[in-house]
């Protein structure tokens, strides 16, 4: 018999890709899961992986029965949400996933007034670029850069976020400011091959030709500090280089990247009273930090 707790193990183990990463996500350990695989194939009498140096391969029977514990997943996550929806109470868990230096740098301290509000209410906060599935309950809420296009969920924009081009006073000072068309003899702080935001590295190699790439780096957190250090000009949220009081605006927000930060959640967890909660909050909150988001001229 093959039944919903299999298919949760069958799933993981495939997308994880290891018996090892399964486990973290089961919150299982690996001997564990390797049990459950074995018992499971025994089961069914066919080897639904095999063992590759690339990890965890579907075999044929394998590729067979991934629809049906795809529908079995879903039919079980509806169900979590059949639940959830109709819980009136302000009381339990929610899950809520924002962009990693968003959330950490600017987010996390303003949630205190939704624990001070909502005492009874946990409040998950996975500060993550990745998109996390609202389908598949791998998060409640979510806020991000981009407006998901995927159905059943419900998008609300609730503000901007600026991004521009800062460096430190001590820079400028010896270097001189740039003209926006000319970034010649200027050196420049840019992303790595694993930063994922596409209009940023566009605009990057778009508008700073001739500057001088001297460091990388995939977090606005680092990029920030060398900014501060003197490295050069770095492309860095306006809430994020604004409160530094040695840097300084170089181009203004209307020359830089502005994006929609959207807020995002599954339309059958809306009648949720501590997700609605959630969502009520953010949106007073974001909408009311909106010019601080945004960014001001500056220059």
């Amino acid at each position: 018999m093959f039944g919903w707790d299999d298919a949760r193990f069958f799933l993981e183990i495939h997308r994880a890709g290891s018996l090892s990463a399964a486990g973290r996500k089961l919150r299982v350990n690996q001997s564990t899961v390797s049990r459950r695989l074995a018992a499971l194939e025994s089961a069914l009498g066919a080897r639904l992986f095999d063992r590759t140096p690339d990890g965890y391969l579907l075999t044929p029977a394998g590729e067979a029965l991934l629809p049906r514990a795809e529908r079995m997943e879903d039919e079980a996550i509806a169900a979590a949400r059949d639940v959830a929806g109709g819980e009136s109470r302000l009381v339990g868990t929610v899950r809520l996933t924002a962009p990693e230096t968003f959330g950490s740098r600017f987010l996390t301290a303003r949630l205190a007034d939704f624990h001070q509000r909502y005492p009874d209410i946990t409040l998950e906060l996975v500060a993550d670029n990745r998109a996390f599935s609202l389908s598949r309950r791998e998060a409640d809420v979510a806020l991000r850069l981009d407006r998901p296009t995927q159905p059943l969920l419900v998008t609300r924009q609730v503000a901007e976020v600026g991004t521009t081009l800062y460096a430190a006073k001590a820079y400028l000072s010896t270097r001189g400011k740039p003209r926006s068309s000319d970034f010649t003899g200027h050196d420049l702080i840019g992303f790595d091959e694993t930063f994922q935001p596409e209009a940023e590295v566009r605009w990057l190699a778009q508008r700073t030709r001739g500057a001088r790439v001297v460091f990388k780096s995939n977090s606005p957190q680092s990029q920030l500090a060398a900014a501060e250090a003197g490295m050069g000009l770095a492309l860095l949220p306006c809430y994020l280089a604004e409160p530094v009081p040695g840097l300084v605006q170089v181009l203004p927000v209307s020359e830089g990247v502005v994006r929609g930060l959207w807020l995002v959640l599954h339309r059958d967890l809306r009648q949720t009273a501590r997700v609605r909660a959630l969502t009520e909050f953010l949106t007073q909150l974001l909408r009311r930090e909106h010019a601080r988001l945004r960014g001001g001229s500056g220059v």
